[in-house]
């Protein structure tokens, strides 16, 4: 597929001069794991990671969805980033209000996600000191 997204991230890596390797560690995914999406093994990618790479490149996340169906997944409680009910939307050079109202929303819960996760880290942090003091 020559327009898919991982061609679009190879000619991309390609175009800048930049190994796999090193995209992967940019990215903090495997080499190998950055090959099968190259190659099409992998054609589902988040919109997170399509916004890391993005960012990385400086482009707009646009070039990735230009005429590609792009699946958004949530679940029954809207308390996850990723979940059980699958809804597909075709994209067409413009993204629907509503799907940027999905994904802002998926960012959000992520973001409170990774607060949490981070906070939990602190908590488990400070115990495992304690336990190492006495």
């Amino acid at each position: 597929m020559n327009n898919g997204i991982g061609f679009k991230i190879k000619k991309l890596r390609e175009q800048k001069e930049i190994s796999q390797e090193d995209l992967a560690y940019h990215l903090n995914i495997s080499q190998s794991y950055l090959s099968k999406i190259e190659n099409g093994l992998i054609e589902k990618i988040d919109f997170l990671f399509m916004q890391k790479i993005a960012d990385f490149f400086k482009i707009e996340p646009q070039y990735f969805l230009d005429d590609q169906i792009v699946q958004n997944n949530t679940d029954n409680n809207h308390n996850s980033a990723v979940g059980n009910i699958y809804s597909t939307v075709t994209i067409h050079n413009t993204i629907s209000e509503s799907v940027l109202e999905n994904l802002i929303q998926n960012q959000e819960q992520l973001t409170k996600q990774q607060e949490q996760i981070a906070q939990l880290m602190a908590i488990q942090n400070k115990l495992i000191e304690n336990l190492l003091k006495n």
